[in-house]
């Protein structure tokens, strides 16, 4: 054996044993088979223990205290033309101190930067310090976005259901933005979960593949109260199989219905599109 795949083995030796030693002083738990080079693997267990060390004796602190204490106006009493460049004081000071803020909409600045001295200031984090590790905040975690959660849900259905993704479980296809316990059908009626579940496992089993040739959005429409919402669209795809050149071919108007889930973002309820209406 040369050095190198000497050295090699050496590594993964030491790398398992470092795997036990996390196990038995803090309860991690790892997979039987890592893909990561010896070298990466070995620093990423380092930065795990690091992290459990610093964790079991960190105390809490404020982002403002973590970035120094700056001083700051409050939004209402800067001028439109100050705005930009406090904001980016602010945001440069955070990424120095390994805090992201980040948006998955276009946002305001002036109300970003309301946000950031008025409550992520005060938002109290670990006092913990790791090269490479941040502290990562979306905006829309605290403000949610009704219209962007809804198109993440429909484009869910279609770039992961319908392309047949498989169930974390291994039982059956990703359903994760389908309400299954209180769908609806058409008459608004309540159906059983498992009922649910199979008709959309047996639509999907009925082809080998589909192919998205379009789902345009048409229309959003979110009651005032934002508990309910219907996704109207265009729709054109085709069910396939490995073995023909041919396929079926579905096309015209559907909707969605959805609400808020309780574990964040909206769940579709209701689905009617060309080939698939439970």
């Amino acid at each position: 054996m040369n050095n190198s795949k000497n050295d090699n083995y050496n590594q993964k030796i030491d790398n398992e044993l470092k795997k036990k030693e996390l196990e038995d002083k803090y309860s991690a738990h790892f997979s039987q088979r890592s893909y990561l080079p010896t070298e990466i693997e070995n620093e990423w267990l380092n930065n795990i223990e690091k992290f459990e060390q610093q964790f079991n004796n960190s105390e809490t602190l404020s982002v403002f205290k973590a970035i120094g204490e700056p001083a700051f106006k409050r939004a209402q009493e800067l001028k439109p033309n100050e705005i930009h460049f406090e904001l980016q004081r602010l945001f440069d000071l955070m990424n120095n101190n390994n805090i992201i803020l980040d948006t998955l909409c276009e946002v305001e600045e002036k109300e970003l930067y309301r946000f950031i001295t008025e409550e992520l200031f005060i938002y109290e984090i670990e006092n913990i310090h790791i090269e490479g590790m941040n502290t990562c905040f979306i905006y829309e975690d605290f403000y949610p976005n009704a219209q962007l959660d809804i198109e993440q849900a429909y484009d869910y259905f279609f770039r992961c259901t319908m392309s047949k993704m498989q169930n974390i479980s291994g039982d059956g296809y990703d359903l994760i933005y389908i309400d299954t316990e209180n769908y609806r059908n058409s008459k608004e009626e309540k159906l059983d979960e498992k009922v649910v579940i199979k008709k959309i496992n047996n639509f999907l089993d009925s082809f080998d593949y589909f192919k998205i040739i379009s789902n345009k959005i048409d229309e959003i429409s979110i009651n005032k109260d934002k508990t309910d919402a219907i996704l109207t669209c265009k729709v054109h795809y085709i069910g396939c199989f490995n073995n023909s050149s041919e396929g079926v071919s579905y096309n015209g108007s559907g909707m969605f219905k959805l609400k808020p889930s309780d574990y964040g973002g909206w769940d579709i309820y209701q689905i009617i599109v060309p080939g698939l209406e439970i």
